[in-house]
């Protein structure tokens, strides 16, 4: 009997402490239950739109038909399977994210139990974009979601709130208390890099009410109470100058001007947002610059120090291109930039040319046919003058002294030759031997006259001119010039050598398929200098280098290095832009800072700061543009710009020396050997020979 009274006692016992048990773990799941609903309600208010995410433990947790004012919110739900692959995601799962991604759900209550498929979901759906990582999430709090691999998911994740439940624990009496309190952690941003992620607890459920009651989902990137955030520079014109370093360490007292435009922004944005800036930069950035894929498909660069999340800045002039954006997240465009090519000058050598640069070809042609046209009329006039006006007179018995007298001077222009050469002659004002007497003659003299003086006044006009501009330099404006011209071109960009490539510009293909890809800045200017060479970068940079290659150009002559100088072309910059592309500040991928940084750099743009920082970052190129143009030498006139004259007189003397050649040879073998020759009777001899012309 004692045995069964014990045994029924021993059953007894237990079976309160498994009924009590079962009760407690009711009231618990009850207890979540109602915390959640509060939670998802809350939510509700602030986004019109929810994905819920759970696994087989907390599936029907949640019964939005009890939630308050949801049917006005739409609901997305994914139902995951414990062992759930997400290298190979089932399309469901796709489909339900990027159907809420497009109807902007701005809000995922994520129940899962397993903090490792958390993870895992969360970092599937991060990479792939199909969450707004801006948005509000709810979530389990797990110990496996705050390893070191996950840090940067928690600075891109901030508005979070962790659902911290705590299991019962043994009194000192030895009972087990069951304890009802409940916790909402979130987590501290920007969050520093260490072994375990810090949270903080905002609320605490208790009892089936908050204890605070507040806005859990507070903001946190309007005030960042002075915390250090990474700043990685790459110091590209006009996006940084070197001026800017002196700011990496301290902030000096003098206003330091031409910073750089993002390095700017970045002044009024850390103040803006109340947090330290600490600039640094990356190791080799000068040569790897924005950053190139190498060989083992590995990224050097501001791509390499976005792809490890090292800063949560990145100044460097970024195109706002699709390449960046699989690397970045880029605010607004606060610029655009002509990109385009730095190439070598031609000098136009003309000078020998010095007696026809005055005129234009048409107008030497209209000038040549009127000479012609002008000494036939005074042939004509003058023959046909002295054929029937004086052949008039004749007939009329005038004396033969008035038939002289109106016959005077009229020999001038009756043969062809004569009136050829004397036409001409008046052109350059020499004037005539005689005046001819007939009055026709004189009245068309006069405005021959008149016409002379206007065609050679500006014929010296215009030369003077010539000699007193500089040499004409022959440059390359356009696209089509480019592709023509012998030159190679090339950057350091293996985007800008896709962009041609794939261009459907034919002028375009031409400059892809000779684009070559070059490291160093200054090499490249070096080859552009020996004009074999054409550079492709924004036009502000490229203004920069030209201004830098003119001085060093001005130091080597002062110093009269050895290194011959003269052999180098002027630097120009191409006219015509390839592309105006627009220039953005960059920023860690999927950074929650984007929204309030594109409001502020919006509001910058607005009052006209961009512009003014620019103008500071150019003013240096400005002056030194101005200094060049005004030591440079001016209608100067040389022995380079006159060997035009030196060649007019050089083909005067070979004609010259060609034409008595001709008459030598004309006399010993033409004349000489005539029979009616007779050296001692020549006046007979021309006589006899033109009246047999005749």
């Amino acid at each position: 009997m004692i045995l069964i009274t014990l045994f029924l006692q021993i059953v007894l016992v237990s079976g309160k402490s498994i009924f009590y048990k079962s009760h407690q773990r009711e009231n618990h799941e009850k207890n979540l239950k109602f915390m959640v609903e509060e939670m998802v309600k809350e939510i509700s208010n602030q986004s019109s739109c929810i994905v819920f995410v759970s696994d087989s433990v907390y599936r029907n947790l949640v019964d939005v038909k009890n939630i308050e004012n949801f049917s006005n919110t739409s609901k997305y739900e994914i139902a995951l399977r414990d062992n759930e692959q997400f290298l190979r995601p089932r399309r469901r799962i796709q489909r339900i994210l990027t159907e809420g991604k497009a109807v902007d759900c701005r809000a995922y209550v994520i129940l899962i139990a397993n903090g490792y498929l958390t993870a895992e979901f969360l970092q599937y759906t991060e990479r792939e974009r199909l969450i707004n990582t801006r948005g509000l999430f709810l979530l389990i709090y797990d110990s496996r979601l705050f390893q070191p691999y996950l840090h940067y998911l928690w600075n891109r994740i901030i508005n979070v709130v962790f659902i911290r439940q705590y299991n019962e624990y043994k009194h000192r009496s030895g009972g087990k208390v069951s304890k009802e309190k409940i916790n909402l952690d979130t987590i501290y941003f920007p969050s520093h890099r260490r072994k375990s992620i810090a949270t903080k607890c905002i609320d605490t459920w208790y009892k089936g009410k908050w204890r605070y009651g507040t806005n859990h989902f507070t903001e946190k990137i309007t005030n960042l109470q002075k915390k250090h955030l990474q700043i990685a520079v790459f110091e590209h014109i006009p996006a940084v100058t070197e001026k800017s370093r002196i700011y990496y360490n301290k902030q000096p007292d003098d206003k330091i001007e031409g910073l750089g435009i993002e390095f700017e922004l970045i002044q009024i944005i850390s103040k803006a947002m109340n947090f330290k800036p600490k600039y640094y930069m990356p190791d080799n950035i000068t040569s790897e610059k924005w950053g190139i894929e190498e060989d083992n498909q590995t990224h050097v660069g501001l791509v390499s120090e976005a792809i490890q999340g090292k800063a949560a800045f990145y100044l460097g002039d970024l195109y706002y291109t699709l390449h960046h954006l699989n690397y970045f997240d880029l605010t607004i465009p606060y610029n655009t930039e002509c990109l385009t090519f730095l190439t070598p000058e031609s000098l136009t050598e003309n000078s020998w040319k010095l007696l026809i640069l005055p005129f234009k070809l048409y107008t030497w042609i209209a000038l040549v046919l009127t000479l012609i046209l002008g000494s036939a009329i005074f042939y004509f006039l003058s023959l046909s003058y002295k054929r029937h006006i004086s052949f008039y007179k004749n007939q009329m018995h005038f004396q033969n002294i008035s038939m002289k007298n109106e016959l005077k001077g009229l020999y001038l222009f009756t043969e062809i030759g004569n009136s050829i050469l004397y036409t001409y002659s008046m052109l350059f004002q020499v004037s005539l031997p005689s005046l001819p007497s007939p009055w026709a003659v004189r009245v068309l003299i006069g405005w021959w006259w008149i016409y002379s003086i206007l065609v050679t006044v500006a014929y010296r006009a215009s030369m003077t001119a010539t000699l007193a501009n500089p040499v004409a330099r022959v440059t390359i404006d356009t696209l089509e010039q480019l592709a023509k011209s012998s030159i190679g071109v090339g950057g350091w960009n293996k985007e800008s050598k896709n962009f041609f490539s794939m261009s459907s510009d034919l002028s375009s293909q031409k400059i892809g398929n000779k684009f070559q890809l070059i490291e160093q800045e200054d090499e490249a200017i070096e080859k552009v200098a020996n004009g074999s060479f054409g550079y492709y970068e924004n036009s502000y940079l490229l203004r920069h280098a030209r201004v830098k290659r003119q001085i060093l150009e001005k130091e080597k002559k002062e110093n009269k290095t050895t290194e011959d100088i003269s052999s180098k072309h002027n630097l120009h910059i191409m006219q015509e832009c390839v592309i105006n592309m627009p220039i953005a500040l960059g920023l860690e991928k999927n950074s929650p800072l984007k929204p309030k940084v594109d409001t502020l750099i919006r509001r910058i743009i607005e009052i006209g700061l961009v512009e003014k920082w620019l103008s500071d970052v150019m003013e240096w190129s400005k002056i030194m543009e101005i200094r060049q143009e005004a030591e440079s030498e001016k209608a100067l006139v040389n022995l380079h710009k006159l060997q035009g004259a030196f060649i007019a007189i050089i083909v005067g003397y070979l004609l010259a020396f060609m034409i008595l050649i001709a008459e030598i040879l004309h006399w010993k073998h033409i004349v000489l050997k005539d029979p009616k020759f007779d050296k001692y009777h020549l006046d007979i001899f021309y006589n006899s020979t033109n009246n047999s012309k005749i």
